[in-house]
């Protein structure tokens, strides 16, 4: 019984000492609970090395009463014996003398050090231009120049910000890389510092072709509303480039570009379907509409342009060139230029040379539609020249194989046709053409007016000229008010009192048809003719003085000694009459027949006349009236 009762005592007590322990592991547990949920929502230790710690950061640099930047930090952490401090969440606003601007540089970490106003981002580092963000808040996208680089550093002092390491940007119409960025944030200047590249993306002011930018360097002014590339300076737009030491963009209110200046040896590029271009000035300027269209173009002292084409070699020179484009689309409306002006074509053998003070040159755009294996084809654009007009007294000089011809004139204007040949060329006051074929004797005319066609491939068809018109070969002359050339017939015709001379005689008609490959001349109307007195060479000597024929019609050869007057034809010199229906004259024979209705009177005639055969034509060297060839 006894041992009974003390096992169960021994049991009891066994539980009971166990219910005293898990009470006291409770009570101590929930004690030590208690001390570490204290311990968690207590501040953190401060480590032995860290001086003073605060949750937020503020420095603001101001000049009089107007604040040019900020530093913010979430948090500050002053370490001892180091006199620098870190700061977490990084923002400094820059507001600029004026208060104009609110750009934002941003990182997770910075050191600080007080004495010497330094501060050093390390990490990756976020700068914002012209951000039009409130302070403390990132940047709207597409609304500033977005900078990305790391190792930053910032002197509080002068407000300066600098980096060697790389950078990428961006930007609302592209984006680019380069090495290097300071940004001084009182004067408003972002410089890359080297190896700039940047890109466009398409639009339709590119015609939907990327453009692509490289230099030395590239510094925004923010203030002054400007972006410098420094050269060497590379601008590609497809197959077009521009080179120079220097490219500058200057921007409007809305920094939108409204004016692009290219100096120190710009040089244009240009390679397509219809040739390379390359055009060289001291300065060249692209002035631009406020959505980015090109409005006009000037190149400005010593401007150079050479195309080359499967044809030949074009060179065109002058002091200054302005190119107008036509509105809302990049391409030439108008060019104007002036200060010794010239212009060279080369086809083959055959050279033309304009040269003038001042010029004015028309564009014209074509389509041409290719399918590129397409459904539906593309429309491509070309342009080519549609009329020239000189503004000042010009000289063109055209030289062939064959011939060598110049034209003067007070004015020219030209007109171009769709292959780019020359279709038609006016000369206004004061027209000269001097053409000299083989090693013929020069052969000039001048006018007041002139107008000449030209076929499909650029050669002359028919010339027409007006107005005191004169032409001149050696001894022989003309004189018209109109005159005109016509090559498929091989023919010039001389209207308005037209008079033909030369050494031994004058003509005068109311109109003169010649041919000029064979030399036959036709003339018709009140025809007189006027032989100077006798001589040696004279083919009539029936009397004294200058001997007279006059007729109806006049025909003959102006390269061989005959011509035949027909229709009431008269002679008459000194005394001496004869009247006849005919009446031909063999100059160079010295002989002269009559024929119908002969009636004669001579007083003082030495002896008879013998009636003489009419004699062949003789192609021989030319003689008398109109030169052989004009």
């Amino acid at each position: 019984m006894r041992n009974r009762e003390a096992a169960r005592y021994a049991r009891w007590s066994a539980a009971a000492a166990g219910l005293i322990a898990l009470a006291v592991v409770a009570v101590y547990g929930e004690r030590a609970f208690r001390e570490g949920r204290a311990r968690r929502s207590a501040p953190k230790s401060v480590p032995i090395t860290v001086e003073q710690q605060s949750s937020e950061f503020s420095f603001s640099k101001e000049e009089g009463n107007h604040k040019l930047f900020t530093i913010r930090a979430s948090q500050a952490t002053q370490y001892k014996e180091q006199n620098r401090a870190v700061l977490d969440d990084v923002w400094i606003t820059i507001y600029g003398r004026t208060g104009s601007r609110n750009d934002n540089i941003h990182t997770h970490e910075c050191s600080y050090d007080p004495e010497t106003g330094a501060v050093r981002c390390e990490g990756e580092v976020q700068i914002d231009i012209e951000s039009a963000a409130s302070e403390g808040q990132p940047a709207s996208p597409g609304k500033s120049l977005e900078v990305k680089t790391s190792n930053l550093s910032f002197d509080r002092n002068t407000g300066e910000a600098s980096t060697s390491a790389g950078v990428e940007f961006r930007f609302p119409a592209g984006q680019g890389r380069g090495l290097g960025i300071s940004y001084n944030s009182t004067k408003g200047v972002v410089r890359i510092e080297r190896d700039v590249t940047f890109e466009m993306l398409p639009s339709q002011q590119t015609g939907g072709v990327r453009v692509t930018a490289s230099g030395r360097s590239l510094e925004i002014r923010r203030d002054d509303r400007s972006v410098i590339l420094a050269g060497p300076a590379i601008v590609r737009e497809g197959s077009r480039q521009i080179a120079a030491d220097k490219i500058s963009v200057e921007l409007d209110t809305n920094y939108h570009a409204r004016q692009v200046i290219a100096e120190g040896h710009p040089q244009i590029h240009s390679e397509d379907q219809q040739g390379k271009i390359r055009v060289t000035a001291d300065r060249l300027e692209a002035f631009l509409s406020e959505q980015g269209w090109i409005e006009r173009v000037l190149a400005d002292g010593n401007m150079t342009g050479i195309r080359q084409t499967a044809g030949g070699t074009d060179h065109f020179s002058a002091g200054r060139v302005e190119f107008t484009m036509v509105p809302s689309r990049n391409v030439i409306d108008e060019m104007a230029a002036r200060g010794a002006v010239t212009a060279q074509l080369h086809r083959g053998s055959d050279s033309h040379i304009l040269k003038t003070d001042a010029m004015r040159v028309k564009f014209a755009v074509s389509q041409d539609q290719i399918s590129k294996g397409k459904p539906n084809p593309e429309s491509i654009e070309h342009q080519g020249v549609e009329s020239v007009e000189t503004l000042a007294p010009a000289t063109i000089a055209s030289r062939s194989d064959r011939e060598a011809t110049t034209l003067d004139a007070n004015r020219f204007v030209a007109e171009i046709g769709a292959n780019g040949q020359l279709k038609k060329l006016l000369g206004h006051s004061g027209v000269e053409v001097r053409r000299v074929v083989g090693n013929g004797a020069p052969q000039i005319v001048s006018a007041r007016e002139m107008t000449a066609e030209f076929d499909r491939h650029g050669q002359w068809e028919y010339v027409e000229v007006t107005g005191n018109v004169r032409f001149q070969q050696v001894d022989r002359q003309a004189t018209a008010a109109h005159a005109s050339m016509a090559r498929p017939a091989d023919t010039i015709t001389l209207d308005g009192a037209p008079v033909l001379s030369d050494s031994m005689s004058r003509t005068t008609a109311a109109h003169v048809t010649i041919h000029e490959g064979s030399g036959e001349i036709r003339a018709a109307g009140d025809v007189v003719s006027s032989y100077l007195p006798a001589s040696q060479r004279d083919a009539v000597g029936l009397g004294s003085g200058a001997a007279h024929v006059s007729a109806d019609v006049l025909s003959g050869w102006l390269n061989s000694g005959q011509v035949t007057y027909v229709g009431h034809a008269r002679l008459w010199q000194g005394e001496a009459v004869l009247d006849s229906d005919q009446i031909e004259i063999l100059r160079d024979d010295k002989k002269m027949n009559a024929s119908g209705h002969v009636v004669a009177v001579f007083p003082q005639a030495s002896g008879p006349l013998a009636a003489l055969p009419r004699a062949r034509p003789n192609r021989g060297r030319p003689v008398g009236g109109l030169p052989r060839r004009l």
